[in-house]
């Protein structure tokens, strides 16, 4: 369970709204810390240090954050509709988890906040002399802040959006993926066995129509043990599933009205499908790049090769090496209540190989790839 919620809080966490909500939180904490921080700041040092330029610098940030922001989201917008428009619809997904271009607009918003509600509070009782130094040192910090997310923004910029970034962002995710399926086809669970199919089971059905997104294995696992139950997953990430259709069994029959809606909950169904557990989507998007260049309009059969190569490289990943070893209804995992699907390996091939050979079948170095690919 406890890895459940580390990789739930390391997604959350990947949202742009809830980085900006974060630095904007502690934007305002800093500004309540100078109220804190002042009774320790001695008299006069006010005078000294010349404090009283805090104000016409608080004005500088709150105008300039301000347009500064909105210049950064204009950017991050073409850069998708570059992506989506020459490369794939798909590739928003990588792009729209860009942890650089989160960070950055969340400093620039923070500070934004910041400057605003540091203005407010220096024409109130609230800050006053002593306060204002210890604002003045704050202030100096989010600048500090806002350089490097600027220097960290204009070197961002350089590649954001461009070919070469979105794929290998999406051959990162891809690989990531990949690498899990080679370590663990079943993600810790045991290897379904869809010849032998029990009678004293409760089907846990679809709430509603999507795409299966993850399958939180280690979550079933808990609440098996706590039923002292066994559920076998009969969905991988990436199925689109329709509202009714049977998504697990919970076996005995008998432990299904009390398990049945944290198994739906652990079977998360979406709209869309994402890179964090489904390796196919990431390989069916590199291969979309492929197809997508070998267009009549592009005709760039050098991006075709070049992903032809980097998908030579991530199959290679997906090689469990031993087969798992089969027990009974399902081969032995980490997690001895759950069993589930292992991912075809042949559909890797379906969903790029076979896509990019039936465009690029006519250019001699697009067929070459692809043999040089499927020797390897």
């Amino acid at each position: 369970m406890l890895a459940t919620f580390w990789e739930l809080a390391v997604q959350t966490l990947r949202k742009l709204y809830v980085r900006v909500i974060l630095i904007a939180a502690l934007s305002l904490v800093a500004v309540a810390l100078a109220k804190v921080l002042g009774a320790a700041i001695p008299e006069g040092l006010a005078e000294r240090i010349g404090a009283g330029a805090v104000d016409p610098i608080l004005a500088t940030l709150a105008t300039s954050m301000l347009a500064v922001t909105t210049f950064s989201l204009t950017m991050m917008t073409a850069a998708h509709q570059t992506a989506a428009g020459q490369f794939s619809p798909r590739t928003h997904v990588i792009l729209k988890d860009d942890t650089v271009t989160h960070s950055v607009l969340a400093v620039f918003v923070g500070a934004y906040l910041f400057a605003l509600s540091a203005i407010v509070l220096r024409n109130t009782p609230f800050i006053g002399e002593r306060e204002s130094v210890a604002l003045f040192g704050m202030t100096l910090v989010v600048i500090a802040m806002i350089v490097i997310s600027m220097i960290r923004w204009i070197a961002h910029l350089e590649d954001l959006g461009s070919l070469d970034y979105t794929l290998a962002q999406v051959e990162a995710r891809a690989a990531h993926a990949l690498r899990a399926i080679g370590a663990e086809p079943c993600h810790g669970a045991g290897v379904l066995n869809g010849s032998r199919v029990p009678t004293d089971f409760a089907a846990v059905r679809a709430r509603r129509a999507g795409y299966v997104q993850q399958v939180f294995h280690d979550m079933l696992q808990t609440e098996a043990q706590s039923h002292d139950a066994r559920v076998e997953v009969l969905v991988l990430a990436g199925d689109y599933v329709q509202e009714g259709q049977v998504l697990a069994r919970i076996l005995p029959e008998s432990a299904g009205a009390a398990m049945r809606k944290e198994v739906q909950e652990a079977i998360q169904i979406r709209p869309n499908r994402t890179f964090v557990q489904d390796p196919g989507f990431g390989v069916s998007v590199m291969a979309e790049i492929a197809c997508r260049a070998l267009s009549p309009g592009i005709n760039d059969s050098v991006t075709a090769v070049t992903v032809v190569d980097r998908l030579s490289s991530l199959l290679l990943l997906a090689d469990p090496g031993a087969e798992a070893a089969e027990d009974g209804e399902a081969g032995r995992g980490r997690l001895d209540r759950v069993a589930a699907p292992k991912l075809p390996l042949e559909a890797l091939f379906v969903d790029s190989f076979d896509r990019i050979w039936r465009d690029g079948a006519a250019k001699a170095e697009v067929a070459q790839a692809v043999h040089r690919a499927l020797e390897a």
